[in-house]
């Protein structure tokens, strides 16, 4: 099949490999290193087959709304976009998430973070269900997780922005009946959270926003993530301080806190967190052995 413009892809009948072959082809003309490995996510997101499945269809004629679909994902990752927002989905953990550029993409590092809130809410109170509070949710990917994962408990999806709600609870349908155990609310974290809920959150768990305004980041991510997620102000630590100033309020005694920041902000975070009243702290590495995690309980 000639080269063309992956917008223009012919009306003769055409196989998912020859669109594979396509997408690789365009694709190595802005990184030849993952132009495969994106050429197959794209075709395996167009066809609806992966895996084994994948490679047994290759040859099978492509239907006019597989080529669509497929042409649209194409054309966004040729323009730049980040090849998650292109796909319309990622996955986390066990979850295949909705998201678009109104939300952070869902990242890896980020997954310890529940693996660090089932250890806490297994090693704390024995008063169920354990009442999580996922700050700054996003898409939602932590709090889903969350209650995806365990039986125990009831969360609450936070966050300021209504966009990004809306993608949280795009999620929060395709859940099942984990669903029911899940409340969305908009707040500027803690600022319109029921009075009534002071005191009770067996977890408060948090990715908030840890890059300073001074540091550059690259340009897929500057140009496509929004900066209200990323970046929280001068020094990066303000949301941080925020959260574990007024997380205190809310959580239960011994409640337990746990928050994603950068490396370099772990041990600033966790003396500050030994300052304020907060006890038990640890620091949690992510999959590539960096420190992300820092957890901590509040007095009793």
């Amino acid at each position: 099949m000639t080269s063309q413009d992956p917008r223009e892809i012919a009306q003769e009948e055409v196989s998912w490999h020859q669109l594979y072959n396509k997408a690789k082809e365009q694709l190595a003309s802005t990184d030849t290193e993952t132009s495969a490995t994106e050429a197959k996510w794209i075709v395996e997101k167009a066809s609806g087959y992966e895996g084994a499945q994948f490679a047994s269809a290759m040859n099978m004629a492509a239907p006019t709304l597989g080529i669509k679909h497929f042409e649209i994902m194409l054309k966004k990752r040729l323009d730049g976009e980040p090849l998650q927002y292109a796909l319309g989905s990622w996955g986390f953990r066990n979850l295949d998430l909705f998201i678009d550029d109104r939300v952070l993409i869902p990242r890896p590092e980020t997954e310890i973070l529940v693996d660090v809130a089932h250890k806490l809410l297994t090693n704390g109170t024995n008063q169920t269900p354990h009442l999580v509070g996922d700050f700054g949710t996003g898409s939602g990917a932590i709090g889903l997780s969350i209650a995806q994962e365990r039986e125990d408990v009831e969360v609450i999806l936070v966050d300021s922005s209504e966009e990004a709600l809306k993608v949280a609870a795009a999620n929060l349908t395709g859940l099942g009946n984990h669903a029911r155990k899940v409340q969305i609310m908009r707040s500027s974290w803690f600022e319109t959270i029921p009075e009534e809920l002071k005191e009770s959150f067996s977890l408060v768990v948090s990715n908030p926003p840890y890059i300073s305004t001074k540091e550059s980041l690259p340009a897929e991510v500057a140009n496509w993530e929004p900066h209200m997620a990323l970046y929280a102000g001068e020094k990066g630590t303000e949301d941080i301080e925020t959260i574990l100033d007024e997380a205190r309020i809310w959580l239960q005694p011994k409640g337990a806190l746990a928050i994603e920041m950068a490396p370099n902000q772990i041990e600033p975070m966790s003396q500050k967190a030994k300052e304020i009243g907060y006890e038990n702290i640890e620091i949690h590495k992510d999959l590539t052995q960096k420190s992300r995690v820092m957890s901590c309980l509040w007095k009793s």
